[in-house]
């Protein structure tokens, strides 16, 4: 079974949000066995 997550974000341009998500995306694959 999968495990899900979602990043909700406001939309406009912000510096880092990038590097923020893929910062979530890595941590969740590395530390929680997501795929």
């Amino acid at each position: 079974m999968y495990k899900t997550i979602g990043i909700v974000t406001g939309g406009g341009d912000a510096p880092g949000l990038n590097a923020v998500i893929r910062a979530v995306v890595r941590t969740a694959i590395g530390e929680f066995g997501m795929r």
